[in-house]
């Protein structure tokens, strides 16, 4: 089970950008939690100690125990989204996700290859990686930092599919059994042997090529055409004579 990262918020009252400003003014970001069918928190935070809670691998995916000031109790969230400056980059506001610890929720995860493919070190082949991440169901509290997939079986022309991996115990891949996450296949060459066929020796194209038969006609239709010229010229009728008086 993974630590749970405590964040302590305060009540915020009021929406716009006065209450807004003035929670900037003590240091603080602007935050919302929602989600569970209940209605919408305003808290403020700062947002200096939403990073720091927040699993640096995990990320979006890591399990916050809010804690809000003058209240008792914590309300388990994750952080939903942020908006940031567009020139500083700070965190300017955050929703926050309220969940149940014992309720599966799906995340997004990291899918990262171990070990060198058969095919590739012994078929000549290319790995292709379809997914970089995957989504998983499971309780917030399981959700892993990443699922890696041993890839060193896996030969020419072979697949590894959803059914293949081995997940945690409680976790699951919120795929079809059947979908394609990794292939193995020939890295398709360009067709140069064939370009190179088609050239005669000293860069001369074969007399089969098309090129080679467009030359061809050229050649033989350039002399032709001059003696039809010259014929033309040269077959002109001749003046009648002039009649003896």
């Amino acid at each position: 089970m993974a630590q749970i990262q405590e964040l302590k918020v305060e009540a915020r009252d009021g929406t716009g950008k006065g209450p807004a400003f003035q929670a900037r003014q003590k240091g603080l970001i602007p935050a919302v939690v929602y989600g569970s069918g209940t209605e919408p928190t305003l808290v403020q935070l700062n947002s200096r100690d939403l990073v720091k809670a927040l699993d640096p691998v995990k990320g979006k995916n890591t399990l916050l125990h809010l804690s809000v000031e003058g209240q008792s109790g914590s309300i388990p969230v994750m952080l939903k989204d942020t908006q940031r400056d567009v020139l500083r980059g700070d965190i300017i506001h955050a929703d926050l996700l309220r969940v149940s610890t014992d309720r599966p929720v799906r995340a997004m995860v990291t899918l990262v290859t171990t070990g060198k493919a058969a095919g590739v070190t012994q078929g000549g082949g290319s790995l292709h990686q379809v997914y970089r991440q995957v989504p998983v169901s499971c309780v917030p509290g399981k959700i892993p930092s990443k699922i890696e997939v041993d890839v060193t079986a896996l030969g020419l022309n072979q697949a590894l599919h959803v059914s293949d991996v081995k997940m945690p115990e409680g976790v699951t891949l919120a795929l079809q059994p059947t979908t394609t996450l990794i292939t193995v296949a020939l890295i398709r060459e360009e067709k140069a042997e064939g370009g190179a066929a088609a050239a005669a020796p000293g860069g001369a194209p074969s007399a089969t090529t098309p090129a080679a038969k467009a030359e061809g006609a050229k050649a033989e239709g350039k002399p032709a055409a001059k003696a039809a010229a010259a014929g033309a010229k040269g077959d002109k009728p001749a003046k009648p004579a002039a009649a003896k008086k």
